[in-house]
């Protein structure tokens, strides 16, 4: 796995035995296949999970958890990451055949983003799923970085209105900005590094 293993362990292919994903420093996920059983297992050569046909990779210090986030009773993937947002990956397939199409950063009713918010770049937010309040909805534990665990609790429907949409929009904006600035520095260093 290379550096800052972050494992899990859940049946991925629906045959009742315990299979490993693993998170790193490196960003991806790998997944781990029990050939064995529970008490003797015999894993697989890991594969690097896909997202949208390619190789999903969140830019460093991946920690997955699988939880079935939506209740559909396919197992989802939320995933934590270096810079504090929890990413959510539906599945899309099957339980025995996962499928996920695309990463998307999970939203507060309000339509801002979820994370972990530290006082460096390097929040490292880690994900726990749970009915914390016994209410029947899923609710979210963070940690991070800090040694804070910070809780968010479910709401049962979004939020539709003009102000959270409105919420949603420019922090979707702001993203996809703040993205394209980095880019943009990694392509002029590339460029400065060959001159």
């Amino acid at each position: 796995m290379g550096e800052r293993a972050t494992p899990v362990a859940a049946d991925w292919n629906g045959d009742n035995k315990k299979d490993l994903l693993a998170g790193s420093m490196d960003g991806s996920i790998r997944v781990f296949i029990n050939e064995g059983t529970d008490s003797e297992p015999v894993m697989k050569p890991p594969y690097i999970l896909k997202a949208g046909g390619r190789d999903f990779n969140i830019g460093s210090r991946s920690a997955p958890r699988v939880y079935d986030w939506n209740g559909d009773g396919l197992e989802d993937i939320l995933v934590g990451e270096m810079e504090g947002y929890v990413y959510f990956l539906k599945n899309t397939g099957t339980h025995s055949r996962p499928v996920f199409e695309r990463a998307g950063k999970l939203m507060l009713r309000d339509g801002n983003v979820i994370q972990y918010s530290a006082k460096d770049y390097y929040a490292r937010s880690r994900v726990f799923i749970t009915d914390w309040n016994n209410d029947g909805y899923n609710d979210l534990l963070l940690g991070g970085q800090d040694g804070r665990v910070i809780l968010y609790e479910s709401a049962p429907a979004p939020s539709y209105s003009p102000v959270a949409i409105a919420h949603r929009i420019w922090n979707h904006l702001k993203e996809t900005s703040i993205a394209f600035k980095r880019y943009l520095r990694t392509l002029a260093g590339n460029i400065l590094n060959k001159l």
